[in-house]
């Protein structure tokens, strides 16, 4: 690959991190509600299950996704289903009186959110399919492993660190102060708004069925 190739391949990997989907709602809501550590650590587990993703994009691995529609589905399932759970985790903690942590208890917490991060990109498909699609440009014949996993470790340092970007953005002073005035309506929305797309998922789904 040229210069001009993973310049190319770095300003789209930039542009798909950046965009509006589930993985920012999820992210900028456990910023909202946790903190920026936990923001932090999502993003950490986001960009894992990124590089793991572009990883068996650029092997060839998804080729075999693609071809099996169950599989495809199963995973889609999956994905609406994590969403709804984490739209309704974010409304209980605003609904109901939230549980006094302890520090193991807070802890652990923490650690829960890096996976929330790494399952919210892994169970969603249209990340593979991105990448299926994006690597197919860039991918040729007699290209070395390093080239692959060079790829896609890109793809997922910058996924990394663009959530981290947006989470420090979102728990600057300013930002901090107005989620600390509108903290349980911002975290209603974002609760909201997961609640929303998880269902608007499965309706897609059984309507294409």
């Amino acid at each position: 690959m040229t210069i001009h190739d993973w310049a190319s391949l770095a300003l789209i990997c930039t542009l798909g991190a950046f965009s509006p989907g589930p993985s920012l709602i999820v992210i900028l809501g456990v910023t909202s509600s946790e903190g920026r550590k936990a923001g932090f650590l999502a993003s950490f587990g986001h960009g894992i299950g990124v590089f793991l993703y572009a990883l068996m994009a650029t092997t060839g691995l998804f080729v075999l996704l693609k071809a099996s529609s169950e599989l495809f589905t199963t995973i889609q399932l999956l994905g609406a289903a994590f969403l709804m759970y984490l739209g309704l985790r974010i409304l209980k903690s605003v609904l109901f009186k939230p549980v006094v942590l302890t520090d193991e208890k807070f802890n652990k917490k923490l650690a829960n959110r890096f996976w929330d991060g790494f399952a919210i990109s892994i169970l969603n498909p249209k990340i593979a399919v991105f990448f299926l699609s994006l690597f197919s440009q860039f991918l040729a014949l007699g290209q070395s492993s390093m080239t692959h996993l060079g790829m896609a470790t890109v793809a997922g340092l910058i996924d990394t660190m663009a959530y981290l970007i947006m989470v420090f953005t979102a728990s600057t002073s300013g930002m901090r102060k107005f989620l600390n005035a509108y903290k349980k309506t911002v975290e209603l929305v974002f609760g909201v708004l997961l609640c929303i797309l998880s269902a608007s998922l499965l309706l897609k789904m059984m309507f294409y069925v």
